[in-house]
């Protein structure tokens, strides 16, 4: 993370998301105060030092709160990534956790890379260019993929991290993430691990169905996908806020799974809690444990909420 010159960077936390839901505000507010955390300091920490922060406390999001509820969770999960990059740049510096050298290292420069491809969503949606949202949003599902086969596989992140040409990098990807690859054997190692995840079953054929359409704003074609207008198909992405539910899932996914993959994983977190010796009030992977627990808390919370509701993806 880096400091934005923007001066309009001072705007509180609440005004930049203006018509959210209450109860989601509430809700959000909840779960980082009874856990001690200061979500308006952490917020100015990572969300505002986005190089693309924009100012949104002007945005007219009219009677709908969908769009600006879909921006606010999109933001809670960028959040945890820029804690678990904190966590991990410690981390490559101690051989005292479970996860390997290589691993760190590995979910250093992949959290580094899908930082800066929220940022630029983010920037996307304030734009309204549904397209390019929707290419960066395939590459990020890409990128938490690779990040959970990472946590899995040791074997697979060293592999990747002694890479050392471009040549060898592309026949990495070609091998291990490429078509699937990566999604497959993350999916196997969650069900060894004893979750239920049917790669036939509905949530695997959403995934699949979601794919294909962030495909097609990937490969050019005759026929372009409608984002808007009566020729919007039913069930496709509709808007930029589609892409960011996609993506803040995706993202939830993440943390839950590295989790579920390794029973350590919490521990680790915690162990290289104690590594930062930031002198500010507290530095951001102090609290990785903790928002990590927001995030997988979040998840559930909006899943449950969504069976309720009709969901445009």
């Amino acid at each position: 993370m880096t400091p934005n010159p923007n001066p309009s960077a001072s705007v509180s936390f609440e005004r930049n998301y203006p018509g959210v839901s209450p109860q989601l505000l509430a809700h959000t507010r909840q779960m980082w105060s009874a856990r001690g955390l200061d979500l308006d300091r952490v917020w100015q920490d990572t969300i505002v030092r986005l190089r693309g922060f924009r100012n949104a406390e002007e945005w007219n999001i009219g009677a709908d709160s969908r769009p600006i509820d879909n921006f606010f969770m999109f933001d809670q999960a960028i959040i945890w990534v820029a804690a678990l990059h904190a966590s991990a740049g410690h981390a490559v510096r101690t051989e005292q956790t479970g996860l390997s050298v290589q691993q760190w290292e590995s979910l250093h420069a992949l959290t580094f890379r899908m930082i800066e491809q929220l940022d630029a969503i983010r920037v996307l949606f304030l734009t309204d260019l549904p397209t390019p949202s929707m290419q960066i949003a395939r590459s990020i599902s890409e990128d938490v993929d690779m990040a959970l086969a990472f946590v899995a596989r040791p074997k697979l992140a060293r592999r990747f991290v002694e890479c050392a040409t471009t040549d060898e990098a592309t026949e990495f990807w070609r091998r291990h993430i490429a078509g699937g690859r990566a999604f497959k054997a993350v999916s196997e190692q969650l069900y060894r691990a004893g979750l239920e995840f049917d790669q036939s079953g509905e949530y695997a054929a959403w995934r699949r169905r979601v794919g294909a359409i962030l495909g097609t704003a990937v490969h050019t074609s005759f026929r372009p996908v409608r984002t808007d207008g009566p020729g919007a198909a039913s069930g496709q992405f509709s808007k930029t806020g589609d892409c960011l539910y996609f993506v803040t899932l995706r993202l939830q996914e993440m943390c839950a799974y590295s989790h579920g993959l390794r029973t350590e994983f919490g521990e680790d977190l915690a162990a290289v809690s104690k590594l930062d010796q930031s002198g500010a009030a507290g530095g951001l992977a102090k609290l990785t444990p903790l928002i990590s627990e927001i995030a997988m808390a979040q998840m559930i919370w909006t899943l449950d909420v969504d069976d309720t509701e009709e969901v445009t993806v």
